[in-house]
């Protein structure tokens, strides 16, 4: 028996709080806030995910890319690019004290428009020195929190974020796991272009296992070095190294969480700490 209209008007805000509360009820509980990372004097704002329960829980850095550096967090989510958060949430409900720094350095002066970019060799030389900063300051920051397990800190950088993350794996013993999104080559950073970063005695100094992910359709710049040498040298240095080199997008594709390449991050991550 069908209920009537008028009926209807009255059930229906009490079917539809049901249903909320029962989607709120089943959906594991996270805290999202911002705090600060202290690095070299400069307050970081970062976001901070935090699964439900007293842990310790495993970690996950994210390390976003350059437009969310160029335009920041709020104009990045507006402008329909990189939404940092809808990493960070998706990687608390894997169970993940997720960790995001917004790095802010040489925002103005070292950045891509169209065409090309824009900012001198010592600029985005100084982007990636100051993003492995940054990286460590929140690798130490999950290392001192009570409710994450040290043993179990992971890195993951998308575009200039996986150049970094790259860098500082290399540099930083400790991490438990790497993931690379179609990270950039930034030529014009000088000694910080991928192809040096992809050496063999540098990428020989990574102990985690390496996940490299990649589009069909990628940057050239990036798909030289990563065939020719960042993949190769991983293969003969790292017993834990993964890549999938044929995502059906580019390198821009990789600004949103998507099915296709997600599951594949997740379940890397759930093999080295879980």
């Amino acid at each position: 028996m069908f209920l009537s209209k008028t009926i209807w008007a009255y059930v229906r805000p009490i079917v539809l709080g049901l249903c909320l509360l029962i989607a709120t009820a089943t959906a594991p509980a996270m805290a999202v806030e911002w705090v600060d990372l202290d690095v070299g004097g400069t307050q970081v704002r970062t976001i901070l995910g935090l699964p439900a329960g007293p842990g310790p829980h495993p970690a996950v850095i994210f390390n976003h890319g350059t437009g969310v550096r160029h335009h920041g967090y709020e104009e990045s989510r507006r402008l329909g690019q990189m939404d940092v958060a809808h990493f960070t949430d998706a990687l608390v409900r894997e169970g993940y004290v997720a960790l995001a720094p917004i790095r802010p350095f040489k925002s103005g002066s070292a950045y891509r428009e169209k065409g090309g970019s824009v900012g001198s060799n010592a600029d985005w030389a100084e982007v990636v020195e100051r993003g492995i900063e940054v990286v460590k300051a929140a690798q130490a920051y999950l290392a001192g929190r009570s409710d994450v397990a040290k043993d179990k800190i992971a890195v993951i950088g998308y575009s200039e974020g996986g150049n970094v993350t790259l860098w500082t794996a290399a540099e930083a013993p400790g991490f438990a796991a790497v993931v690379l999104m179609s990270p950039a080559a930034l030529r014009y950073s000088g000694r910080y272009w991928l192809k040096h970063a992809a050496s063999k005695d540098r990428v020989a100094k990574i102990k985690a296992p390496v996940l490299l992910t990649l589009g069909e359709n990628d940057l050239r710049s990036i798909r030289k070095v990563v065939t020719r040498r960042l993949v190769p040298n991983l293969q003969a240095t790292n017993a834990g190294f993964e890549s999938r080199l044929d995502y059906p997008g580019d390198h821009y594709w990789f600004h949103q969480r998507r099915d296709d390449f997600w599951p594949d991050i997740t379940g890397f991550l759930a093999k080295h700490l879980k």
